[in-house]
């Protein structure tokens, strides 16, 4: 198994330091909150914020858990 390439991020909308790994492409915030690479491509092919993730998509993921499965275009 790869070792991990973590580039860490203070995120200003999560308010909470996130690890990317740049070798498997997930990504794990200090809330213990995950996403794989696949939930990211979702979320990213959406949303406009630049890098920052959308603080109710996390939400919503937190309180659930599961995968995301889709993600629909902000219209504000």
């Amino acid at each position: 198994m790869a070792k991990g390439d973590w580039q860490y991020i203070e995120s200003e909308s999560l308010k909470q330091t996130i690890a990317f790994d740049r070798n498997s492409g997930w990504l794990f915030c200090k809330d213990g909150t995950k996403y794989s690479p696949e939930e990211l491509a979702k979320i990213t092919q959406n949303w406009t914020g630049g890098m920052e993730m959308p603080l109710s998509v996390h939400f919503v993921k937190k309180m659930f858990g599961g995968e995301i499965i889709s993600v629909g275009k902000e219209t504000s």
